[in-house]
């Protein structure tokens, strides 16, 4: 046993040497008892095991070789050269495996079989090539002969392997059990030791200090002796003093705490209400006595919460009351002379409740001026729809007069007019009066876009007899504009839609593909179906646009050029309109395009489920 006078740095450095030789002379057992272990599986892996395997493989190789013959045997001249490959690659694999077996083979008989197959195995091959059938024969009995005869001879020695290898695992089985019992036995010895010299005299300080953790700072501390024990005991009674100390600084804290704290809840502006879990009041401030003044000395600590807030009541606009949980969502109270205030109430970690009372009568002034401001909108959005519904008939009437009397004139009906001049004014007029009155169309269909007034006749559309209809439309202003006119993969299902606010939009989104390209350049598109959708693309080699440009687009009336001298021509509605129908119809628009680099227009929809065979149905927006 170490002697008293030693530290515990010193008994337990003792105690660590004592176990480490034990720990490191059981490693080089339990070492030499792995080493041997191992290197009698690696012996017997590496020599029948793996000889047996092999020599095994091969035989398998060897008999899908003859099977692969008797097939090619019995082939059409066709199928031949591939079943020559097929005994070409196992042939292969049947010197790779053979090889592995002579290589692992643990004695001379093994090796001379293995030296006689290869030969054997030559002469198959090459009477094979041949076609010699009977030579054929025979090797093969030969072949198979000296494989049954190999693999019974690797086997007899692996069996020879397994007794030895069964007996020396026995012999380092109880050679490591004693080893062991042995070191278990030593340590248990040290563990002992130290118990009686460093355990007891620490569980006696440990002690000590819970009864001073649990506030017994006046528990007495032994003075101890010599070693770190002592040293811990004397550290103890002047962290005991430490304790005191700072038990006192915090209790001056805590006291200048509060008082900080009090006099910020009264300069808060906000009202507070403190309560307690007996739900009687414990602090209140002055501001929530400012707001409430005639009630304000009722305001006060101890009085019960159920009677403030009855006296706040009746403090309220006629109507209004306070009412429900404390804790729940934030109430907005309307006081008689006019001021609103909100009060919100939390629970504390403390289980105290908490409630704010905040003075939102600037904001409920801004929310009533909003409101005003928006019932002003919404009348004179209602005013415009009036007035648009009636400049439309008032412009139609005449618009559709003029348009027929062009059309008759521009068509002589009633005869020559004399000079070709007239009827080419005739026609200017015909397409001026229709371009005004598809103007006036787009103009009500954008606004009842937006009144949310739009309805569709929804039913089972085919995607690629409206792309059809719009190619066809379009085809004469692409060879007047200069421009090719790329039909893409036309691959689309069915939609659920209005056929003719689909034809818009697609008329739409290439009419400004032909308006924005140049002479010589091209317009395509294309419709696919994939994952359910109906993808559409209508792409330009045109001037392109921004990314702020495509902004101002998507607006009504925007125009990205809006000089007097501007090259193009258009009102800014064809783009809004286009989008207000596609999303009408559930679908996505998405534009990908970039200054002098073209665009392309890409419009997702959801594809018809079940085809042609959905009911029609309507849909408003």
């Amino acid at each position: 046993m170490l002697p008293s006078r030693y530290t515990i740095g010193a008994r337990i450095f003792g105690a660590f040497v004592a176990m480490s030789l034990i720990i490191g002379a059981l490693g080089l057992g339990g070492y030499a008892v792995l080493s041997a272990a191992g290197n009698i599986a690696v012996t017997t892996f590496d020599g029948p095991l793996m000889a047996i395997s092999y020599a095994r493989a091969a035989h398998t190789d060897f008999a899908e070789m003859q099977i692969a013959q008797l097939h090619f045997e019995q082939a059409a001249t066709a199928e031949r050269p591939a079943i020559r490959d097929e005994i070409d690659e196992l042939a292969a694999n049947f010197q790779a495996d053979l090889q592995v077996a002579n290589e692992r083979a643990s004695s001379d008989d093994e090796r001379r079989l293995i030296g006689e197959i290869f030969p054997l195995s030559k002469r198959w091959q090459a009477a094979r090539a041949r076609g010699d059938g009977r030579i054929l024969e025979r090797l093969d009995r030969r072949i198979d002969a000296r494989f049954d005869m190999l693999i019974e001879l690797i086997t007899d020695h692996s069996f020879v392997s397994r007794r030895k290898t069964v007996s020396n695992v026995g012999y380092y089985k109880y050679a490591s059990i004693a080893a062991t019992v042995l070191a278990l036995l030593l340590a248990a010895a040290i563990t002992l030791l130290l118990r009686s010299r460093i355990v007891r005299p620490l569980s006696s300080a440990a002690a000590i200090a819970d009864r001073i953790a649990r506030g017994e700072l006046q528990t007495p501390i032994p003075p101890g002796g010599q070693d770190e024990t002592g040293a811990l005991l004397r550290s103890m009674t002047v962290m005991q003093d430490n304790i005191r100390e700072m038990m006192a600084r915090e209790t001056a804290l805590r006291r200048s705490a509060e008082s900080r704290l009090m006099e910020a809840l009264e300069t808060s502006s906000e009202g507070v209400i403190l309560l307690a879990e007996d739900g009687k009041i414990a602090l209140a401030n002055g501001t929530l006595r400012g707001f409430f003044p005639v009630i304000a000395r009722s305001l006060v600590a101890g009085v019960h919460f159920e009677t403030a807030q009855q006296l706040i009541c009746g403090q309220l606009a006629p109507g209004r009351s306070w009412a429900g949980s404390i804790a729940s969502d934030p109430v907005e109270l309307e006081l008689a002379d006019g001021r609103w205030l909100r009060a919100a109430g939390s629970k504390t970690a403390d289980g105290d409740t908490i409630i704010l009372l905040s003075d939102i009568t600037a904001i409920k002034e801004r929310e009533d001026k909003l409101r005003r401001a928006t019932e002003v909108a919404e009348t004179a959005n209602a005013a415009k729809t009036r007035f648009l519904t009636n400049m439309s008939h008032e412009l139609r009437t005449p618009l559709n007069a003029i348009i027929g009397f062009s059309e008759i004139l521009s068509s002589q009906l009633f005869g020559a007019l004399g000079n070709a001049r007239y009827r080419d004014y005739a026609q200017d007029i015909l397409r001026s009066g229709r371009h005004l009155l598809a103007v006036i169309n787009d103009v009500l269909d954008l606004s009842r876009s937006e009144a949310g007034k739009m309805t569709l006749q929804v039913q089972p559309v085919a995607m690629a007899v409206v792309l059809e209809d719009c190619v066809a439309m379009v085809r004469e202003q692409c060879a007047q504009a200069g421009l090719s006119l790329r039909l893409g993969r036309i691959d689309a299902g069915h939609v659920m839609g209005d056929a003719a606010k689909l034809r818009q939009i697609f008329l739409n989104l290439l009419s400004n593909a032909i308006k924005f390209t140049d002479p010589g350049g091209s317009v395509s598109l294309e419709a696919v179906g994939e994952a359910g959708e109906v993808i559409v693309r209508v792409s330009d080699t045109g001037i392109g646009m921004s990314a702020e440009d495509i902004e101002v687009a998507f607006r009504p009336f925007g125009q990205v050029d809006n000089r007097l001298e501007r090259r193009y021509e258009g009102t800014g509605l064809g783009l809004p309109l286009t989008r207000a129908l596609v999303e009408l119809h559930g679908a996505s628009l998405a534009v990908d395009s970039a200054p002098r680099q073209g665009t392309r227009v890409t419009v997702r929809f959801a594809a018809a489920m079940g085809g042609t065979e959905c009911a029609p149905q309507a849909a408003t927006a």
